[in-house]
């Protein structure tokens, strides 16, 4: 008998210990943000007294969630427990629509649960001295985050996500956490920003990098680049695979492409200015 339950914040952090073993590499201490978005939305599947599989369904606001953490322990996968977890993620979602980023191989699963394909997402990794050499001199351009950029920031993360996540991205860019944030203005009005997070086991990863146009993109990826340097040599960055410009830009400092996966979204969402995402924010959160 499989029992499900909502995980404590201690029980999430196993979540992310599995997500280590899968090869997601997990930022240090997003899943204190993740938490914080949605403490309802992290649920634990167990089995004869231990824990044998996860899910979240983190929920935005009123009208949107997003789907992540499916994980089933490898030895016990094909009994009927994700089927059983991921009903419990729908049913803590309710009429929302949702959102997640889907392997290939279960993207047919995913389809005949009702979520439809809108675009490939692809991790590329470069060198975070190659990076912050070759755009120095842009992130001359932009600027650390300071508390009054936080509603300006949060307003303008809206434009680019299904929904107004503000409890999320007050958690990610607080200045407290690992986390570095930074923005790019032109006169008042705020023309992009970007978070660089530390990765468990070295290296970095930006995400998100939303940006009007390549100038400040590429501005942006400089300053995250910079304050990467201090991690290690690994830069990561999620990049959606329909945004050329953004393609060519980091094949242009030497990325590649890695894992790869889908976004997916059940039920109705508002079409997203594609060519103004640079970077995702996570494949766990959207």
């Amino acid at each position: 008998m499989v029992l499900i339950h909502t995980a404590s914040r201690d029980e999430v952090r196993l979540l992310q210990e599995w997500a280590l073993r899968e090869g997601w590499g997990s930022g240090v201490d997003d899943i204190d943000a993740f938490h914080r978005s949605d403490p309802d939305g992290f649920l634990l599947a167990w089995q004869a007294g231990r824990p044998v599989g996860s899910v979240s369904a983190v929920r935005y606001d009123d009208t949107y969630a997003f789907v992540g953490y499916y994980i089933v322990e490898p030895d016990l996968r094909g009994r009927g427990i994700g089927h059983a977890l991921f009903d419990a993620a729908l049913a803590h979602a309710g009429r929302r629509s949702s959102g997640l980023d889907a392997v290939a191989a279960q993207i047919p699963t995913y389809a005949s649960l009702g979520y439809e394909a809108a675009y490939p997402i692809t991790r590329f990794t470069g060198s975070t001295a190659i990076a912050s050499a070759a755009l120095a001199g842009d992130a001359a351009a932009v600027d650390p985050l300071t508390e009054a950029d936080f509603d300006d920031v949060v307003a303008y993360d809206a434009e680019h996500v299904p929904a107004r996540r503000e409890r999320f991205v007050r958690a990610w860019i607080d200045p407290a956490s690992p986390r570095r944030t930074f923005v790019v203005r032109r006169g008042s009005t705020l023309a992009g920003y970007a978070t660089v997070r530390p990765v468990v086991g070295g290296g970095g990863r930006i995400g998100p990098l939303f940006a009007h146009d390549e100038s400040a993109a590429g501005a942006l990826l400089g300053a995250g680049a910079i304050a990467a340097l201090a991690w290690g040599e690994d830069l990561a960055i999620d990049v959606p695979g329909v945004h050329e410009a953004a393609v060519s830009l980091v094949e242009s400092l030497g990325f590649t492409g890695g894992y790869t996966c889908t976004r997916m979204y059940r039920g109705p969402v508002r079409a997203l200015p594609l060519d103004r995402i640079w970077g995702n924010t996570t494949f766990e959160l959207g």
